[in-house]
């Protein structure tokens, strides 16, 4: 079970882990910016934006997340070091390297979810390349909008992963990278020895489930299910601790180099 981070006992304990080589991991909806009614709306406030780009001057940043990376740096208003879409499918410079059967098999299932979910108000379909999602946070009836998800995705083949979330799922072919294992590549690709990563629905579970001393998990919004070392209560919050991480790494820089020894 997570423990809640702002106490004095666990934030001592995290602020360990924060150090210069630390690979700082974000999700986007629900953790950098919070959940929108309209998905397309969603924006990363300015002092977040402005504490992330503080951060990038002192650590390495990464944001792994469900949308197309076009669609998460529009979103962030700039770009960290990296960023991974597609729940970790999708990476920078792969434009012509891109896992096309996976594009061509969500196209498909596109198709056929159009088909099956037409006469379902409120119900969106929204393809992303190597994944979809079909919201239904402005449906009437969310469980029966759901109930008709589910039944429609349960007739695609091949039979796709479904990953839940908050009025939404997600669809993704089984042979797709996750967060977990992005993350892994992405510390070997920034030359990062640990990574705490922040996130705040199912598909980061995927990283708090990982077996590794080296990446901790910050869960936004309690969840005493979630695999998580620590919690956050709300979405809000975020900004507080990313000022403060920002602070430690700033006096690592004035320590000097034994700082980064944890």
């Amino acid at each position: 079970m997570p423990s809640y981070l702002f106490q004095f006992k666990e934030l001592a304990a995290f602020t360990r882990h924060v150090a210069p080589d630390t690979l700082f991991a974000f999700d986007l909806d629900g953790t950098l910016a919070p959940i929108v009614n309209d998905f397309g709306a969603a924006k990363v406030a300015k002092p977040v934006r402005n504490a992330l780009q503080r951060l990038m001057g002192l650590a390495k940043v990464a944001v792994i997340t469900g949308r197309s990376r076009q669609d998460a740096i529009g979103m962030l208003g700039f770009q960290p070091h990296l960023v991974i879409g597609n729940h970790g499918a999708e990476w920078p410079g792969q434009s012509g390297t891109r896992r096309w059967e996976l594009v061509q098999l969500c196209l498909k299932w596109r198709d056929r979810l159009h088909t099956a979910l037409f006469y379902e108000p409120g119900v969106e379909i929204e393809f992303k390349g190597e994944s979809l999602s079909l919201h239904y946070r402005k449906s009437e009836d969310p469980q029966l909008a759901l109930a008709m998800i589910n039944a429609a995705i349960g007739d695609l083949e091949p039979p796709p992963r479904i990953i839940g979330g908050k009025c939404v799922v997600n669809v993704l072919p089984m042979q797709a990278c996750g967060k977990g294992e992005a993350l892994a590549a992405a510390m070997d690709e920034l030359g990062c020895s640990r990574a705490i990563y922040f996130g705040d629905d199912e598909t980061d579970e995927d990283v708090f489930r990982m077996a590794r001393g080296d990446i901790f998990g910050v869960h936004v919004g309690r969840n005493d299910q979630s695999a998580a070392t620590y919690y956050l209560n709300q979405q809000s919050e975020i900004l507080e601790l990313l000022n403060s991480i920002v602070g430690v790494l700033e006096s690592c820089c004035e320590s000097g180099p034994e700082c980064a020894d944890g």
